[in-house]
């Protein structure tokens, strides 16, 4: 190798700028590596889909709440109710609702709704009456036979040791919306009990059910409701 640059070098010039780049690939690594600045390019491209990737990774980690569940898109609003299906409610305790589905009790109109919040942490139903007595009741589920001894709704009831007045009765048609909204046929007896203060019951007899429940009658001051078309991001 050295006789070949010995006779390179003594054929002057040309033989000079030869070996020139001869030694510039040597130095480099040869003809076949990439430039170090077509390198950087490549690692910054590469660095910056990373960073891409990451921040989807990161966005698909938040919960989107949109305030509405997909199935309560098309159901008509409630005039005069206090919460829409798709409405989040805020208990000043610090509990929070989102009425994903309910099961509208009319007559000619809905006189009542009952909403169901599944994602509650636990089954947390909102009943609800329009305008002009207008109320909302924040309940739990309970065993029907805590109330119902025979087949009809009694006058009066009595449980954990608090007394409850039934202060209405009513036939009604019932039909489901949205997600989670219980099954009791679609001809429903509608009992409401109240107690002195302010604990209620609920009772819905189905042809095709029943279903009781067991809550507090909210003050308006008491809860606030984000309406659906409000949609926030945690």
């Amino acid at each position: 190798m050295s006789l070949l640059l010995a006779g390179l070098i003594c054929a002057g010039a040309s033989g000079a700028m030869i070996v020139g780049r001869w030694l510039a690939r040597r130095r480099d690594g040869g003809a076949g590596e990439v430039p170090a600045a077509d390198a950087a390019k490549k690692d910054d491209a590469s660095a910056s889909a990373d960073a891409a990737g990451e921040d989807e990774k990161e966005k698909a980690k938040k919960p989107l709440r949109t305030g509405r569940p997909p199935a309560a898109a098309k159901s008509p609003p409630l005039e005069g109710f206090p919460c829409q299906l798709g409405d989040v409610l805020m208990r000043e305790t610090g509990e929070e609702a989102w009425l994903a589905g309910a099961l509208v009790l009319s007559e000619e109109v809905p006189v009542s709704a009952l909403f169901v919040a599944p994602d509650a942490g636990h089954d947390t139903a909102i009943y609800a009456r329009p305008k002009p007595r207008a109320m909302l009741c924040w309940l739990e589920p309970l065993d029907p036979s805590a109330v119902l001894v025979g087949g009809e709704p009694p006058t009066a009831v009595e449980l954990r040791s608090v007394r409850f007045d039934r202060v209405r009765r009513l036939p009604v048609r019932a039909k489901r919306a949205g997600v989670g909204a219980p099954d009791v046929g679609d001809v429903v007896v509608i009992a409401e009990y109240a107690s002195a203060g302010s604990e209620r019951l609920l009772v819905l007899k189905g042809n095709a059910g029943v279903r009781a429940f067991h809550g507090h009658e909210l003050d308006a001051s008491a809860f606030e409701v984000v309406p659906s078309g409000d949609a926030t991001m945690e």
